[in-house]
């Protein structure tokens, strides 16, 4: 689910050395008093943490299986993301993500963020993700990215979010960037425009099965 875009209540600075094996740890300033939890400013550090690459992964199991139940009680997943992610900041800060599979999780955590910093942190935590050769990553580049397009009120440049007409069972490809091509697409491992547009009508016909089939 995408939150509504949100105004632009914050203050960015950007650092970032990142060319792959060396330079500059990236470093990233994102102040918005509406986030849940707020960033602040994190250095991207790593360390050898196994007890901490455990848990990523147990609290992105945690994500997965709330979304899992159909329908979400998002009274329920809400709190527990807003938790999930103030858990893995701490991690994050504290230096004790070192693999790639470890920035995937935290990125994936962000990406189900309530701002537009949560999910420019998580597409950031994604580039580091793919820095360290996670190839999943790829794809939760480019998902990252557009969802931190659209919550800024801006077109999406990869195509892989989706938005439901208020009234009825009708999905559709949030608004996208004609000028994004398959190739830049298929390079991140994201779907072809074709293919994103027939899962928008499959997702349709799958809304449509559901309240047909309802109490």
């Amino acid at each position: 689910m995408l939150p509504r875009a949100l105004p632009l209540l914050f203050l960015l600075t950007l650092s970032t050395a990142l060319a792959g094996g060396g330079g500059e740890a990236p470093t990233v300033t994102l102040n918005n008093p509406n986030c849940h939890p707020v960033i602040g400013t994190v250095k991207v550090r790593t360390g050898t943490d196994l007890a901490a690459s455990q848990r990523l992964a147990q609290l992105f199991a945690q994500d997965q299986a709330d979304r899992a139940e159909q329908p979400i009680d998002w009274s329920k997943v809400i709190p527990a993301d807003q938790a999930r992610r103030s858990e893995t900041l701490q991690l994050l800060n504290g230096g004790r993500l070192s693999q790639g599979e470890d920035f995937y999780h935290a990125a994936f955590l962000f990406q189900h963020g309530d701002c537009p910093q949560h999910y420019e942190l998580a597409n950031l935590l994604a580039q580091q993700a793919m820095r360290r050769g996670y190839s999943p990553a790829g794809w939760l580049y480019a998902a990252t990215f557009d969802r931190w397009m659209l919550s800024l009120g801006r077109p999406q440049k990869y195509g892989t979010q989706f938005v439901t007409e208020p009234e009825g069972c009708v999905v559709k490809l949030a608004p996208y960037d004609p000028a994004t091509t398959d190739a830049e697409r298929t390079r991140l491992g994201a779907p072809t425009l074709a293919v994103a547009l027939r899962q928008a009508d499959k997702l349709s016909a799958l809304c449509n099965a559901r309240q047909s089939n309802g109490p």
